[in-house]
């Protein structure tokens, strides 16, 4: 497609050479336009004249109530009474008034987080044709994208988690063994439909952080533990964290430092659980004693004098 009629159909809703205004035609193409302009537009930019958030000092996702307050604040410190000598008083206050009558109607504040500052002609055309009679084409809401950050347990688990669409909560449920650089799409809990047009997407995108002396490999978890030289040499038995909880290792006698031991079935689940676990491996690490007493230095010099004699 050329690029630069590309941007003139996005930038501008008119009806092209040849196709009269009123025409069935000429009515499509004001949606079919519409629907382009959506696609290419970045909601979020901008101007900074009209930006009412910006005016309010508040987020795209603040509430009713955090907007209401907001107006409150700024009128009783912008009032032109209590401003007299600021001669630009007046036109702040006209600012900070139409920012709230706006983002306090649902319908102007949709527009205005769809458009920017080119908000108000937008809400007029669609007022036009609703006054026309014509329905027209409903158009889809936006796909909203956040990314959550979890540790392998979390991961691991089913949880719930929050997220703030148009300034409501939504609650979604992470299920079980969801994969670093994975996305979860719920359908139908983004951006709310204009005209009739169906909802638009969540989708949340998923990070895996290293757990503290964990390693993820596939559905592997790699860790490693210490053991004492007496347990490396006589045998024993040490308690292990893994994502099934508090697990018992029995490590054999005259265990050799950095020896690998696997538990099976331990590791990270598949996804919603389907299948079977990964295993879970440990390095095991012998810490040798410190501050011997001479009667220990003593006890370890007759051991190894026997041992070289042998």
């Amino acid at each position: 497609m050329n690029t630069g009629y590309q941007n003139q159909i996005w930038k501008n809703t008119d009806t092209p050479p040849g196709i009269e205004d009123g025409s069935l035609i000429g009515r499509y193409w004001g949606v079919w336009a519409l629907s382009i302009e959506l696609c290419y537009r970045k909601h979020t930019d901008y101007m900074s004249k009209g930006n009412y958030y910006k005016i309010l000092g508040i987020s795209t996702a603040a509430t009713p109530g955090e907007i209401k307050a907001a107006y409150r604040k700024l009128a009783s410190k912008h009032h032109p009474d209590r401003n007299q000598d600021d001669k630009d008083a007046t036109k702040i206050m006209q600012e900070i008034n139409e920012a709230y009558e706006v983002l306090s109607d649902p319908e102007k504040k949709r527009f205005h987080d769809l458009y920017g500052a080119d908000w108000e002609s937008h809400f007029k055309w669609r007022k036009s044709e609703k006054s026309n009679g014509y329905k027209g084409e409903g158009l889809r809401g936006f796909d909203y994208h956040f990314t959550i950050k979890l540790s392998i347990k979390e991961a691991a688990k089913e949880h719930y988690r929050s997220f703030t669409v148009e300034g409501k909560n939504v609650f979604v449920k992470i299920p079980v063994g969801v994969e670093a650089y994975s996305y979860l799409t719920y359908f139908g809990l983004g951006g709310r439909g204009m005209n009739g047009g169906p909802n638009g997407n969540l989708i949340v995108n998923i990070a895996i952080a290293p757990e503290h002396g964990w390693r993820l490999v596939g559905k592997d978890i790699y860790a490693t533990a210490s053991i004492d030289l007496y347990i490396a040499l006589l045998g024993g038995e040490i308690v292990v964290d893994t994502i099934a909880g508090k697990v018992k290792l029995k490590i054999p006698a005259e265990t050799q430092n950095g020896k690998v031991m696997r538990l099976r079935r331990k590791g990270f689940p598949n996804y919603k659980d389907v299948g079977p676990r990964g295993d879970f491996y440990i390095t095991l690490s012998v810490k040798l004693p410190t501050k011997l007493t001479v009667k220990d230095k003593q006890l370890f010099g007759q051991l190894a004098r026997r041992r070289h004699k042998s």
